[in-house]
């Protein structure tokens, strides 16, 4: 090997050496324009002190979920051409071509594709004149990277051959170290939307699987977007059970968009059967969806991507609204809500040991519904006495939370409760199949195709049009139509 060979190889190594020493990096100063102390004090100490006794069932949940809307919200003041874009997050099973989509709409290879679930990082992208790319990684620090970097992260390097051809040294991978990245470019034309390419999702069993791909990740980062495009591969002849059961789980005001993507890889036939049969499934399982349109990446121009081009600029031009605030009263709504089942149920419980006490005449029984009377009072008072110390803390956390948002310019709204009451309301399937296991009746009979024959006929006025603010023309017209009122009149949120 010459010297010009050994100073290319020489140089090379060195560049990626300097890669390697940036990404793993610890640093103290992340950037943050704001002090987030007392927040986080909020959240890792004082919420899960105050719930450590008593804590609902499904708080683990609910708090994973909070815990996540704080590190979107956290990213947004990290990188702040996130704020006031609607998030269009990508979902879909590992491999479903979340990134390839993203590429054929950039008209260029700028995520890296078919690489190692564990090596995948939730990424960002932006529009901006200037093209600029960021990483956060596991030790917090901000880091500063190349687009050229990211294909590298992703498939490795420092790879070394001898000159015969072997491998000398073996390459290495360093998404595991990155927790996210943010990526501006003039390639994404869309100037109000911030694209979520996601991992993907796997269950544990699987190939697949890793810490980058678990299904509760994949749920809280597709719960926080305002939109989602679902990918799902034409290949596999119809969207997976595994995938309606994911999907059945999300948000269902999110409006959700299906993709059968690669469709350049089956039949003209076989992907219009593709898409009959995924909207029958999706309708029988009473799943909310936008449309069913096929995709390639192969050929960006074919297929439905004109359609699918229209969705996306519709989004585009959408009002922002800001989710922050309505997903972190989740919790604190759904904690309040089951103290005040329990006190509920206890206090029909006390009323009935009280009944039957003053009926009891037998000294042993006394004593055992006296007892039982106190520890159900202890109960009761212990529950509100935490009922009361959340309220207290939801006051807490908002009260810092908006002093924050308002430094940084994200809107954070309060939600009254009544805002949250969709979250409350039961399924009336659920509804029906409980009272069907109460009553014993243990028949076929498929409720969901029973409503939905019942009500086939039957046009939707409310939910005509999918998400957010679009409700709002739809209930002025209601409005207006049943009672004599000036429109200017009819207020929202307040």
């Amino acid at each position: 090997m010459d010297y010009d060979e050994l100073e290319f190889k020489y140089n090379t190594l060195n560049k990626q050496f300097e890669l390697f020493k940036s990404i793993v990096k610890p640093n103290n100063d992340i950037g943050l324009k704001v002090d987030l102390s007392k927040l986080e004090k909020i959240i890792n100490e004082h919420i899960t002190e105050t719930l450590k006794k008593n804590a609902p069932p499904n708080f683990p949940e609910l708090f994973y979920d909070f815990k996540y809307e704080y590190s979107k919200f956290r990213e947004f003041i990290l990188y702040d051409h996130l704020i006031g874009r609607n998030i269009v997050g990508l979902g879909g099973g590992f491999s479903s071509g979340k990134s390839s989509f993203l590429n054929s709409l950039m008209d260029e290879y700028i995520l890296p594709e078919e690489i190692d679930p564990s090596t995948s990082v939730p990424s960002y992208i932006v529009y901006d004149k200037e093209t600029a790319v960021y990483g956060v990684n596991i030790f917090d620090s901000k880091l500063t990277l190349r687009l050229k970097d990211i294909r590298k992260i992703a498939h490795g390097f420092g790879e070394e051959i001898d000159e015969v051809n072997s491998t000398v040294s073996e390459e290495i991978t360093l998404g595991h170290i990155l927790k996210s990245m943010f990526i501006a470019t003039p390639l994404q034309e869309y100037k109000h939307i911030a694209f979520l390419d996601t991992p993907g999702y796997s269950k544990p069993d699987t190939e697949a699987y890793s810490a980058k791909t678990d299904e509760k990740i994949a749920r809280a980062q597709l719960n926080s977007s305002n939109y989602i495009i679902w990918f799902v591969q034409a290949t596999d002849g119809t969207i997976r059970e595994e995938d309606i059961n994911f999907i059945n789980t999300l948000k269902q005001e999110i409006p959700k968009l299906i993709i059968v993507n690669k469709a350049d890889k089956v039949t003209k036939t076989q992907f219009e059967d593709i898409v009959k049969e995924i909207k029958n499934k999706l309708d029988v399982k009473g799943i909310g969806y936008l449309d069913v349109l096929t995709y390639s990446s192969n050929e960006p121009t074919n297929y439905d991507s004109k359609k699918i081009k229209e969705y996306i600029l519709n989004w585009d031009t959408a009002v922002y609204e800001a989710t922050f605030a309505h997903n972190f009263k989740v919790l604190f709504v759904k904690c309040k809500e089951y103290y005040e089942n329990v006190i509920d149920e206890e206090s029909r419980r006390l009323n009935r040991l009280q009944k039957a006490l003053t009926l009891s005449d037998d000294t042993i029984v006394t004593e055992c519904l006296t007892s039982l009377v106190s520890e159900i009072k202890r109960n009761i008072s212990e529950l509100k006495n935490i009922s009361q110390n959340l309220k207290k803390l939801q006051d807490e956390f908002f009260s810092e939370i908006k002093y924050i948002a308002d430094l940084v310019s994200i809107s954070m709204p309060e939600p009254s409760e009544i805002d949250l009451i969709k979250d409350k309301v039961k399924d009336p399937l659920e509804v029906l199949e409980e009272f069907k296991k109460k009553q014993g009746i243990n028949n076929t009979l498929d409720l969901t195709m029973i409503l939905r024959d019942t009500y086939r006929d039957i046009n939707p006025v409310i939910n005509r049009t999918m998400g957010n603010s679009n409700y709002k023309e739809e209930i002025y017209d209601i409005i207006e139509e049943n009672f004599v009122i000036d429109k200017n009149k009819i207020k929202f949120g307040k």
